[in-house]
This record gives structure tokens, C-alpha cells and sequence, in this order.
């Protein structure tokens, strides 16, 4: 059963002295000896509200209250959440966007996927709708199962400085909700998964910024080498299918890589800015926050200046009567350089082709009969970068199918990240395939600085739809900022 507070909020948060952290600390450590670890969790979580404070240097308006859930109901708990946040249609074209992408197997079940991924890694996390913030207990586990137990998976029931670690990283998120409102940013970019994964590296990574300044109070973290940093990240990436779970590492790397991508990447990005400007300019980023996966990825186009990359918002017009009664629209969205540059990873150059990404948006289209159609138009910083994408994209869609190695032995062997073939990755590329009726046209077509990809119509209804992609229109993104 669940071990929850009955008031998840209260006014007067505490602000405590660096000796009375010290304090707060010493007795939580002696609650959680002695397993009451709600009790020690009330006491890191009161420290915490002034850990945070005194990093950031800013200050709660409300106290947070800690609630501990087990793994199973953690289960139960996101399972809920997915219901409440995402409708059927948005599920199925999540479900549809990957499966017409080659990016997972057609008959796996994206949702299910998640929440065991979720259910699996997640530590701890912060619900900004409920105000809420739980940290796990690990059910059935030893009080702590020493250093090499730990090493081949054993986990400890509640590990002292994982709570802290994971408390610092929950509460920087209860934090910036106060400060900024969250579900606020959140709503004006629900229909772009680019802009909203974007959103969530500089929320993330601010918060596993902070954590890693929490983890040793006397290094200035804002001083630290961003670049060093990444190479640092690039080279222990091949162990990172290794650290995870069952299911985090037989998943395909659209998930891995981006359930990963906003604590790393972002905190990369968020060290530049701290670099530049300290954590005043954390902050001052949620009152013009990126737009891009992209500006994320390479944090110089974020910043105002000859290097400063927008990117395009591309509207396709409505294809509904070109296709006619035996197509139903599931939807659209956009992939962005993030998701382009984890499909292409199984292609040599994939990474670099997708570099020249300058903005796109895909719709997707279902028979009667589950066949999918897609239509695909991105626009790129120039023609010669629109060709590269091309050819990237139609050696991914031809490549060989490979079923030798797993994922995370592929990973071990090959740690340098443009030679990373995954080759079950690449199998499911071509088990994709068969998500397309098998006599229809696939077209990959250059015009200019824009690619056009078109899969599972008929050459009447490539032709058809391809006059009406000439009318595509371009613009560019600003973040809808929530109106105070």
C-alpha cells in the first residue's frame, strides 16, 4: 500500500539554515537505518527545499510534500496519468508515426512498451497536475545489497543518497512549476513533438544540472567544460543499454534514445547557458525556451546571434478529398532532427544527414484494411543538405535486414556513435515495410530545399497528392508563450 501525504501542499515552505540541512540530513539518515522511510523521506524533502534554493538562488512559494509509491504501484500510477494525458487518436498516431517510420516492429504495442519503461526506470518524478511528487521504495529488496550486488542488478529497498540525488532532481521540478507553470508551457505545443521534446531536455536538464551540483556542493557546476561534458556522455553511451532494465534494453532506440535524450542532451544544453550567464540564464530560457530539438543538439543555434537557426513550421494542405473515402487521416506532427538523426542512425553519414534539418511535418493516412500511408515534407539550410537527407533516407529504407545481435551488445562493441549500427534496429526498418501495401509507389523527391516522401499510394495517388504539396506553405516557429 501506498505510503501518501494527506495534503500535498502547504504554505510557509521552510527555508533552512546550511547547519540545519546538515541536521535535517543526519536525522533522515538515522530514520532510514532504521527502515522508517517515510519518515526519512519528510526529512531529506524539508533539506531539500533549502539545497535547492540556496543552487538556484531562487525561492518555493508553497512546500512540497513527499509521497512513496512501490514499482507496482508506480505501474498502476503512470498507467493512469498516460490515460488521463493522451486520447485513443493520439496513442494511435503515436503508434501509426513509428510503425510507418520503420522505427519499431508492426506488431508491437507502443503504449504497453512505455509504461514498462516508465514503470522500469523511473525513479522518481514530479506530476504537475497533481502537484504532486512521489520517489520509489523498492518492494521485496534487501536494505542494501552492497557494491557488487548492485553491479548485477539487486537493488537497495531505499538507498540513502539516490533518495537525496532524486529529491534534489524532483523538487528543481516542483520548483520551476511554481515559477514558471508547467502544464501552462506545455499547452500551445501538445501538437508538436519536436518543440515538446525540446521543451522537456530544458526542463530536465536544468533539473539533472542541479542534481549534479547537489552531488558535490563545492564544485561550481555552471564552470564546467559543456563540451567536455558530452564527450564524456558520448563516450560511456555505449553502456548505457547495459544500465537499464529488460525492457529499456530490448527496446528500439527511438525509445532508448529519446527517453534519455532531455537528462543529457539537455543538461549539456543548460550548461551552456549557466556557462555564459550562470543559472540566471536557466532561468531567464523559460521566458524564450528553444524550439527545436536541434537548437537543443546544438546549443549555438539557440543563441541570438549570426549562428541563431529558427526553425520552419511547414504546413501541408489538407489531403483528405485528393485521397478520397478510402483513406481516413490518423494525423500528423513533426520529427525534428532528434527523431530524423535516431531513424538514419542505421545508415552510414545518417547522424550528418540529418543535421541540415531546417523544419518538417508528416501526415498519416489508414485504409479500412490497416495498410498506412504517409506523406512527409521537410525543408533543409540547403539544397545540397535536402539531397543528403534524401539519399540517407532511401539507403534506410533499402537496407539489408540483420538479426545477429542485440542491442546492446551491437552498442558495447561499436562505441563510436556514427558507427553504431543497431542491427536490430535495422530489422525493423524492413519489417515496417509490410505496414505499406506492397503494390503501391514509394517516393522520395527533391524540390530545391525541400524533401517529399510519399509511401503506400497508388502512382494516381502519388501524382495527385504531389500537386497538392507544391502549395505547402513555411514559417517561422516562435514558442507560444502561456498568456500571464
Amino acid at each position: 500500500m501506498a505510503v501518501c501525504s494527506a495534503v500535498l501542499q502547504a504554505d510557509e515552505p521552510p527555508r533552512p539554515t546550511a547547519a540545519q540541512i546538515e541536521k535535517l540530513e543526519e536525522e533522515g539518515d538515522r530514520f532510514a537505518d532504521q527502515g522508517d522511510y517515510k519518515s526519512a523521506l519528510d526529512k531529506y524533502t524539508e533539506a531539500a527545499h533549502g539545497i535547492v534554493t540556496k543552487i538556484r538562488g531562487q525561492k518555493f512559494s508553497q512546500r512540497v510534500l513527499p509521497n512513496l509509491l512501490t514499482r507496482e504501484e508506480l505501474g498502476k500510477e503512470i498507467l493512469r496519468m498516460m490515460k488521463e494525458e493522451y486520447s485513443a487518436d493520439e496513442l494511435l498516431l503515436m503508434d501509426s508515426t513509428y510503425k510507418a517510420f520503420g522505427l519499431v516492429p508492426i506488431d508491437m504495442d507502443s503504449q504497453k512498451l512505455m509504461t514498462a519503461l516508465l514503470t522500469e526506470e523511473v525513479a522518481g518524478f514530479y506530476d504537475p497536475d497533481s502537484k504532486r511528487m512521489v520517489l520509489i521504495k523498492e518492494e521485496g529488496s534487501q536494505q542494501d545489497p552492497g557494491w557488487f550486488g548492485r553491479l548485477l542488478g539487486a537493488k537497495a529497498a531505499f538507498n540513502k543518497d539516490d533518495q537525496k540525488t532524486t529529491l534534489a532532481h524532483e523538487m528543481t521540478h516542483a520548483l520551476q512549476d511554481q515559477l514558471y507553470d508547467l502544464n501552462a508551457m506545455e499547452e500551445g505545443i501538445k501538437t508538436d513533438d519536436d518543440m515538446l521534446l525540446a521543451f522537456s531536455a530544458l526542463v530536465e536538464g536544468d533539473a539533472t544540472l542541479l542534481m549534479f551540483a547537489e552531488t558535490d556542493p563545492s564544485d561550481d557546476i555552471t564552470q564546467t567544460d559543456p563540451e567536455a561534458m558530452r564527450t564524456m556522455f558520448n563516450v560511456m553511451s555505449w553502456m548505457l543499454p547495459l544500465a537499464g532494465g529488460k525492457t529499456y534494453r530490448s527496446a528500439p532506440a527511438i525509445f532508448r534514445e529519446s527517453m534519455i535524450f532531455p537528462y543529457f542532451q539537455g543538461m549539456i544544453f543548460n550548461l551552456y547557458l549557466a556557462g555564459a550567464g550562470g543559472w540566471k540564464a536557466v532561468h531567464d530560457t523559460y521566458s524564450r525556451p528553444p524550439t527545436s530539438t536541434e537548437q537543443i543538439l546544438h546549443p549555438r543555434k539557440y543563441q541570438l546571434g549570426a549562428n541563431f537557426d529558427a526553425p520552419q513550421s511547414v504546413s501541408i494542405p489538407s489531403l483528405t478529398e485528393t485521397l478520397g473515402q478510402s483513406w481516413k487521416p490518423v494525423g500528423g506532427n513533426c520529427l525534428g532532427e532528434l527523431q530524423i538523426s535516431i531513424m538514419l542512425k542505421s545508415v552510414a553519414s545518417g547522424t550528418q544527414a540529418a543535421e541540415g534539418w531546417d523544419g518538417d511535418h508528416y501526415e498519416i493516412f489508414r485504409r479500412e484494411d490497416g495498410r498506412l500511408g504517409l506523406v512527409s515534407v521537410s525543408i533543409w539550410d540547403s539544397e545540397l543538405d535536402a539531397q543528403e537527407f534524401a539519399s540517407a533516407y532511401r539507403k534506410y529504407r533499402s537496407s539489408p535486414k540483420h538479426l545477429s545481435t542485440s542491442p546492446a551488445r551491437k552498442r558495447a562493441s561499436q562505441p563510436s556513435e556514427d558507427s553504431q549500427i543497431d542491427e536490430s534496429d535495422t530489422s525493423v526498418q524492413n519489417a515496417a515495410k509490410s505496414i505499406f501495401d506492397t503494390s503501391a509507389v514509394s517516393e522520395v523527391h527533391n524540390d530545391g530545399q525541400q524533401t517529399w516522401i510519399l509511401e503506400g499510394f497508388s502512382a494516381a495517388e502519388v501524382r495527385a497528392v504531389k500537386q497538392v504539396l507544391t502549395q505547402t506553405t513555411f514559417s517561422e516557429k516562435e514558442f507560444p508563450l502561456p498568456k500571464k
